[in-house]
């Protein structure tokens, strides 16, 4: 008797395949781990800036950013059922203009990616590797960023878990700088007006960037229920992390002082005491390599994904062009201020995504009276 193997119901890039899907706990943890990657070492000086002592209160205002925007996409998402960003805009404006908008928001996520490459590379630059060229770091980088993207979702969720764990150890650090600063440096408390303090909450967008591409994880996520309190607990972890690296730089910091100083939490832990290690911030430096990986990688399987399902090309040939162009643009930004230009053009668009966007596509769809069907 002949026995044939019954075929696989989905192909290995559908959402429905069980290499990529992903539960709850693994959401939460990349919606926690992503937005905390590189801008979290230098975040507290751009606010602190603006809106002075009340760095604090800003970093706790800034928490409201991702939790409104995880709300509007929610609403998007649950009209549309099982559908992602991508679908979602070939079902709202048609297969061709939908393509359009496809290419856009994959492009910001290949953009969030390289800016991402590019500030850590910088940061490396400064701290560890001060004559060698951008180009070789970014290539060093570039091979675990893009293993991890190439794997799919499914790793990316569970990498996700296990970066965390690697590195939140470094929370115990802050016992240092909390032992040789002063409380008395973050008074006097809500002195610099509403106004100030909300221009200080704005200038972390950046560090409060990743949640948007919940609208991509969506059709991959096994139980729909599970997503917006992952979502809503991943927002307010990230909330509270900041928040503690806020009071800590504060406290350690006198503001001229910390108004001249480019990566804050990295040179609280220079005070780091350790007697077998001189230099301990170049020990968070090498762990925080894994936060990095993390992030660009999900946004680069974010845009991938987005680009695979708009135009017709193989994955491997979409990487590779992905590869050269990043070695280009590692070279393209010279400067700090060159790079700290291009992050504040990636905080404002992104805020506009995470937030803005999915209200307009909500609404639009009520417009429209379009909306998702129930899967078969």
């Amino acid at each position: 008797m002949r026995h044939s193997e019954t075929p696989a119901p989905y192909a290995p890039e559908h959402p429905q395949h069980p290499r990529n899907r992903i539960n709850g706990i693994e959401l939460m943890f990349l919606l926690h781990t992503v937005p905390i990657g590189v801008g979290v070492l230098g975040m507290v000086r751009f606010i602190a800036d603006k809106a002075g002592h009340d760095a604090p209160l800003a970093v706790l205002i800034s928490g409201l950013y991702p939790q409104v925007g995880v709300l509007f996409m929610w609403l998007l998402l649950k009209r549309f059922r099982t559908m992602g960003i991508y679908e979602i805009h070939q079902q709202l404006f048609g297969r061709w203009v939908g393509k359009i908008f496809n290419l856009a928001f994959a492009s910001y996520c290949l953009y969030a990616f390289f800016m991402t490459l590019r500030t850590f590379t910088e940061l490396v630059n400064t701290w560890l590797y001060p004559m060698m060229s951008p180009w070789v770091l970014s290539l060093i980088f570039l091979v675990p960023m893009i293993y991890a993207s190439y794997a799919g979702i499914q790793l990316l969720g569970r990498y996700a878990i296990m970066t965390f764990f690697l590195t939140s150890w470094i929370l115990v650090l802050i016992y240092f700088p909390i032992m040789e600063g002063s409380s008395s440096y973050l008074l006097p408390f809500g002195s610099n007006g509403i106004s100030r303090i909300f221009q200080g909450s704005l200038l972390s967008a950046l560090s409060v960037l990743g949640f948007e591409l919940l609208m991509v994880y969506y059709p991959f996520v096994s139980y729909k229920k599970d997503v917006l309190p992952a979502a809503t607990i991943a927002s307010w972890s990230v909330t509270l992390v900041y928040l503690i690296n806020a009071v800590v730089s504060i406290m350690f910091f006198s503001l001229p002082q910390l108004s001249k100083t480019i990566w804050p939490m990295l040179t609280m832990f220079k005070h780091v005491q350790v007697p077998f290690i001189e230099r301990f911030e170049t020990i968070v430096i090498a762990v925080w390599i894994l936060k990095v990986v993390n992030t660009a990688g999900t946004y680069l399987w974010a845009g991938v994904d987005g680009m695979l399902k708009t135009i017709p090309v193989k994955k491997w040939v979409l990487y590779g062009l992905i590869l050269i162009l990043a070695l280009v643009f590692s070279n393209a930004l010279h400067t700090r201020a060159e790079i700290n230009t291009q992050l504040n053009f990636l905080s404002k668009l992104g805020l506009g995504l995470m937030i803005g966007y999915p209200l307009l596509l909500w609404l639009l769809s009520l417009v429209l009276r379009k909306k998702g069907v129930e899967p078969s």
